[in-house]
């Protein structure tokens, strides 16, 4: 973050006073350093990718970087999962319920509450685009060999 001093011409009230107004306006990130690239590892135990591949996921599916969730034209049958399709993996539910625990504390799933909406429809566990990008990584690395 940097900060830029900025100068607004000030007009009050019929236009009788007329002056300068400084301000300090926090930007963002100062564009004279480079951009850091962070890479980001996943380490996932062998149940947790059972799980994070529940449902249609297909990690291989992930293919183009800086597509997201484009890699699968945003299908979301191939992009998420709810808790019975974790269960149809071969677990019980307070297994997957730890398993989702790690998954989101490593950054793989965010949780999509749906509370407020009909209670019949189920949360759903969506792959996060750091995940995804990380799976395109992993891809093109093993395209290569």
């Amino acid at each position: 973050m940097y900060s830029k001093n900025v100068r607004f011409m000030n007009w009050c009230t019929y236009g009788r006073y007329k002056g300068n107004l400084d301000y300090n306006i926090v930007i963002g990130r100062d564009p004279t350093t480079p951009k850091q690239t962070m890479t980001n590892t996943f380490n996932l135990t062998d149940n947790e990718k059972k799980v994070a591949e529940a449902a249609d996921i297909c990690f291989l599916d992930f293919t183009e970087p800086n597509l997201g969730y484009g890699n699968v034209d945003g299908d979301p049958a191939r992009c998420c999962f709810t808790l019975k399709e974790a269960m149809a993996e071969g677990f019980t539910k307070h297994q997957v319920a730890g398993i989702i625990g790690s998954l989101e504390a490593k950054r793989v799933i965010y949780i999509d509450h749906r509370d407020g909406e009909h209670p019949s429809y189920p949360w759903l566990y969506w792959l996060t685009e750091d995940f995804i990008e990380y799976l395109v990584v992993q891809n093109k690395k093993a395209e290569k060999v």
